[in-house]
This record gives C-alpha cells, sequence and structure tokens, in this order.
C-alpha cells in the first residue's frame, strides 16, 4: 500500500457486519475495499458457538419484525455466499429446544405459540411437543421452534472473505486505521480516500467515531465459550436454557456459550467462568458429560446504549458510516445491517426500525445521564 490511495466505498473492520456491508455494496455495483487490522474474523465473529435465533413472538415491535426477516432470509443468503466462495459457512435451519423452568413458563410459552400463528410466516412455528418426545430432561417440557439456525462462524468468515476476493474486492488485511476524517482514512501504511468510508470495526468503532458522536458509546463485553466433542450424541437442533447455547455443528462438534461480563481483568483469557458454563451444558444434556473440549475461546463483544446495533451516517458527516453494537445478534442481523448501510451509502432511506438509528442511541446515553427533578 502507498502512501496515499483512493477508493469507491471502504469498509473498515473485516468482522461479520464488515463482511455483510462489502457484500451489499457490491450488489449495487459499487466497488470496495476492505481493511482490517487483523485478519477478517480476527474478533468476536471469530468465537466457537453460531446460534442464530429469533426473539420470542410477545410484545411484537419493529425491532423484532426486522430480526425475522433477517432470519427467515438467512438460508438463501449464506446459500449464495457458499456459491460465490465455494466454501460450506455451516449454515443450517435446525431449530431450537427451549427446555421450560416451570409450569408458569409453559403457559407464557403456549401464549407465544398462539401468537406465532399470527407473526411469523408460515412455514415458521413456536411449538411445545409432547414432553415424552424429548430427548433430554425438562419436567416442565419444552418449546421447538423452527427459525432458528446454525452457523459456524470461521468457516462462515471464510466463506464471505473468498466470495468478496472472488468478486473482486480488495482486502488489505494486517492495516490498522488509526483515525477517520470526511472521506479520508489514515492508516499505519498511510491514507486512503474515499467516496463513502464505512465504519465496523467491532470495539474498535468507538474511538474511531467518538469525535462526531461527542463519546465512545459501546461497552466491550467479554464472552467465553467453547467447542466440544460431544461424548454422545445430542438433540439435531440448538437448546437454549437461561443464558445458555448448544449448537451443534455439521462436523460432529457442539458450541457452547456464553458469558456476558462486564467487568474482567483478561479480556481475552478463559477461565473459571467457562468452566461453570461446561458444567452447566454436561448437566442440561448428558451427551456433553465428559465431551472433550477442542477450543476454549474469549473475546470482546460491542454493546452500544441500546441493545439494538448502532447503524447511520454520523453526525456532521456526508462520507463517514457507522455499523456498530452487534453484541449477540451479528450474524443473525448481518444481512439486514448490510442492506441497510449499502442504501443510506446509496442516499436512500432504508426500512430500518428507529432503534438502530445513532440518534436513538445518543438519546439513551443523554437520558442517563440526565439528572433528576427536583
Amino acid at each position: 500500500m502507498g502512501k496515499s490511495e483512493a477508493a469507491d466505498i471502504l469498509v473498515v473492520g473485516g468482522g461479520i457486519f464488515g463482511l455483510a456491508c462489502a457484500h451489499a455494496c457490491l450488489d449495487r455495483g459499487r466497488h470496495v475495499t476492505l481493511i482490517d487490522a487483523g485478519p477478517t474474523g480476527g474478533g468476536a465473529s471469530g468465537g466457537p458457538v453460531g446460534a442464530l435465533s429469533p426473539h420470542p413472538p410477545d410484545r411484537w415491535n419493529e425491532k423484532k419484525a426486522a430480526q425475522l426477516r433477517a432470519l427467515a432470509g438467512a438460508e438463501a443468503w449464506w446459500g449464495r455466499i457458499a456459491r460465490l466462495s465455494g466454501r460450506d459457512p455451516g449454515y443450517g435451519r435446525v431449530g431450537r429446544y427451549i427446555p421450560l423452568a416451570s409450569e408458569a413458563a409453559r403457559a407464557r410459552a403456549e401464549a407465544h405459540a398462539r401468537n406465532a400463528v399470527d407473526l411469523w410466516p408460515a412455514p415458521f412455528r413456536w411449538t411445545l411437543p409432547p414432553r415424552d418426545a424429548l430427548s433430554f430432561e425438562a419436567p416442565h417440557g419444552a418449546v421447538f421452534e423452527t427459525l432458528s439456525a446454525r452457523i459456524d462462524p470461521p468457516r462462515a468468515i471464510a466463506a464471505l472473505t473468498d466470495a468478496l476476493a472472488a468478486r473482486g474486492a480488495r482486502l488489505l488485511t494486517g492495516h490498522r486505521v488509526l483515525g477517520v476524517a470526511e472521506g479520508v482514512a489514515e492508516t499505519e501504511a498511510g491514507a486512503i480516500a474515499a467516496r463513502a468510508i464505512l465504519l465496523a470495526p467491532g470495539t474498535g468503532a468507538g474511538p474511531l467515531a467518538a469525535r462526531f458522536l461527542g463519546c465512545d458509546p459501546f461497552q466491550a463485553v467479554k464472552g467465553q465459550a467453547a467447542r466440544v466433542i460431544p461424548s454422545a450424541p445430542l438433540p439435531a437442533a440448538l437448546v437454549y436454557a437461561d443464558g445458555l447455547y448448544v449448537v451443534p455443528h455439521a462436523d460432529g462438534t457442539a458450541g457452547i456459550g456464553a458469558t456476558a461480563e462486564n467487568a474482567y481483568a483478561e479480556p481475552l483469557g478463559t477461565d473459571a467462568r467457562l468452566d461453570d458454563l461446561l458444567a452447566r451444558a454436561a448437566a442440561l444434556l448428558p451427551g456433553l458429560a465428559g465431551a472433550e473440549v477442542v477450543r476454549r475461546w474469549a473475546g470482546l463483544r460491542p454493546r452500544g446504549p441500546r441493545p439494538e446495533p448502532m447503524l447511520g451516517a454520523l453526525p456532521g458527516s456526508e462520507t463517514l458510516f457507522l455499523a456498530a453494537g452487534a453484541f449477540r445478534t451479528g450474524f443473525g442481523m448481518a444481512p439486514l445491517v448490510g442492506e441497510i448501510l449499502a442504501a443510506l451509502v446509496a442516499g436512500e432511506a432504508p426500512l430500518m426500525p428507529p432503534g438502530f438509528s445513532i440518534a436513538e442511541h445518543l438519546a439513551r446515553i443523554a437520558a442517563t445521564r440526565r439528572p433528576e427533578s427536583n
């Protein structure tokens, strides 16, 4: 890379949001350069779990409707990436079990099942199978919903990366972006001018965008997870119980995760919290008792002021755009996030839930800082 270069669209960040935005811009005929300080998927997007799951069909809002659109279209989206790259991203629509903790939880699940008939398109359903049909212990029964899917994050990142290369995008890995200004990104190897710059570097988004936003609005939440080889067969579907996911993958392994830690001493180290998570998984599914742990993982996931991603043009800029705050929903929301950012770059007004906007996130910050009235 020379001292000064030019690009049409410059995407900063090779995680799931950056890769999805790059593909969406290519779909609109733009020329894309993607830059990352490390390899693609080197941050939280390279974790071992890979659950793509919806919110319950309850208290419906625009955010849940947007997530439903993204998850319903995921099979076609990932199928196209597989064809473009010649790689299997590990996608499979396998459904999800949710063991119920009480009879009250079962009553709520029955209400959700009725809601899903009206809110979810066919063939997706939220059901309660007979308790004696379950292959694991669940005294109060379990939900089985058919919308959830699995993705193998490292394989998916490799497929997205190879598909970008096959489509003619330029990939600059190992190049850190030091700062951005209107129409230009300063890197360790020189400046890159671009018609539009999309900031999607995960936990690195805050420092780059802070002077436009007035603060760094993102919190780096630590997650710990693992990939294991089960000791006995598991259910073919995902299993979710009280924050714990078990995701069976096509290669015979299973992803288990993840913790959510706001305070930590070692951001990238695993510890007893992961051991506790593995013990909970083994208690839930007998096939995980004595499982061989083949990968222990820890990473930092960016969470914004609101639970939704933060998307839009940076305040006061016509060329700088932000796609950040994926937290736990990055792979599930990525196709939709890519479409929204590509439309914004083109000067269009995409169908985007208001809660995704930068303005709504900044309003949440302002509300938390506002002193109480006497």
